[in-house]
């Protein structure tokens, strides 16, 4: 029984470090050293790299990323599908005034 209420107080705790789409993030360490805090239990990912907006801009959002929606570009309200990077099918949902 300990065991149990100490592992669902563990599990309780790491999910409150969890980032959401559109939460500022930092990344930290390269390649396998990388940890990326909106990764954490969930398929986000940190945008910490240059990124052009539909409009032309170049904006590094320094924000979490959500799913991949390059298959067909939907994503959950308030999210917008935009390219990463040079790959449309790699696309991912962002906040949708990420771009305004």
């Amino acid at each position: 029984m300990k065991t149990l209420l100490l592992t669902t107080a563990l599990a309780l705790l790491s999910l409150a470090g969890c980032k959401g789409v559109g939460d500022e993030c930092e990344v930290t360490g390269d390649g396998f050293t990388r940890k990326d805090p909106c990764a954490a239990l969930s398929e986000n990912i940190c945008l910490n790299w240059a990124i052009t907006c539909p409009d032309g801009r170049e904006i590094t959002p320094n924000e979490c990323a959500g799913a991949v929606c390059g298959a067909d570009g939907a994503c959950p309200d308030g999210q917008a599908c935009v390219q990463i990077d040079a790959f449309p099918e790699n696309s991912r949902c962002v906040k949708a005034d990420l771009c305004e």
